[in-house]
């Protein structure tokens, strides 16, 4: 059995903040192992998306403002 899930590095530019986030996918959905905004750690609190670009988008509102971590 494979100990640790595939995850997926993304960089992004918001609103002029700058973050990036690692993804992973298990069990149908997406979640985020850490996430950095203007160098900035940022607790997302367990949030799950239900798909990459569910988890994109909600990054993107988060790091420009938008949007609270739940």
């Amino acid at each position: 059995m494979q100990s640790e899930l595939p995850e997926e590095n993304v960089f992004g530019e918001n609103d002029g903040s700058s973050y990036s986030a690692t993804l992973r996918h298990a069990d149908g959905v997406w979640y985020c192992t850490s996430f950095v905004v203007d160098e900035h750690n940022i607790l997302l609190n367990g949030e799950t998306w239900p798909s990459r670009e569910a988890a994109l988008d909600a990054l993107r509102r988060i790091a420009s403002g938008d949007r609270a971590p739940l």
